[in-house]
């Protein structure tokens, strides 16, 4: 008799907060492997309208919201190297026919990138980084540290949306009695949303629930607001990502 065979994420109730917009495709991939999904969006992105950057030597997408809303301001030219900050954002800048030449192996964040060996600049480099409001600036002082000039183009902000009470009640009390059994949190706004959105009753259920996290700065992050994990560590903010480290977890919680 051939046995038969479980879907990876077979009775797993997961709480999905990406924005609206990157949602479905996690919540889809999800249910294709038998789990449950939930989607809260906790972040609204929206477009920021930017002049066309000067011409650059290196371009940086830190996002794939980055690429979303600013992709086609840049124009390619045989000396432009593009640099992406994860293999999701990679993916998006070949949708939008800008290939990357540098993406980190591992990682997704501005630490994983800056230490890509491929990422060396010429004397008096001209950098351009496309990102959000507010991002960080890591990528920038160490530029700058390194002889480049760099210029931000900012295309998007993040913002935490509005959640009618009846919405939050309705989230909570389907978590507090049929069980959320993983939350994924992708980002450090994503989880201080999150945690601002939630009610008293929801902050207690998050507190004990399995976290998917995609970096460990999410991680530190969540320590330090006290929640107790478990911590589930993605190898990154992308959908195979978080779903690979699921199924993992899911295993183990079987065995």
């Amino acid at each position: 008799m051939i046995p038969k065979i479980i879907p990876p994420l077979t009775d797993l109730t997961v709480l999905v907060t990406r924005p609206a917009a990157q949602c479905g495709p996690l919540c889809a991939e999800i249910e294709h492997r038998g789990g449950a999904a939930l989607a809260f969006p906790v972040i609204e992105i929206a477009p920021i309208e930017s002049a066309p950057p000067s011409e650059c030597d290196l371009a940086v997408f830190v996002s794939v919201n980055a690429v979303e809303h600013g992709a086609h301001l840049i124009r390619r030219t045989a000396s432009l190297r593009i640099a992406a900050v994860g293999k999701a954002t990679a993916a998006a800048l070949a949708a939008a026919g800008l290939p990357a030449d540098i993406v980190p192996d591992a990682g997704f964040d501005s630490e994983a990138l800056l230490a890509h060996p491929d990422l060396t600049l010429p004397e008096a480099a001209r950098v351009l980084i496309v990102r959000g409001d507010g991002g960080r600036n890591l990528l920038r002082d160490t530029f700058i540290a390194r002889g480049a000039t760099v210029e931000i183009c900012e295309v998007y902000r993040r913002a935490r949306p509005l959640v009618a009470p009846e919405r939050l009640a309705e989230l909570e009390t389907k978590w507090a009695q049929d069980g959320v059994d993983v939350v994924t949190i992708t980002s450090v706004q994503t989880l201080h949303n999150l945690l601002s959105l939630l009610s008293e009753r929801g902050r207690t259920l998050l507190h004990r629930t399995p976290l998917v996290l995609a970096s460990r700065r999410i991680m530190n992050a969540a320590a330090a607001a006290g929640l107790e994990g478990p911590f589930i560590l993605a190898p990154g903010a992308d959908d195979a990502a978080i779903i690979g480290a699921l199924a993992n977890w899911n295993a183990r919680a079987r065995a």
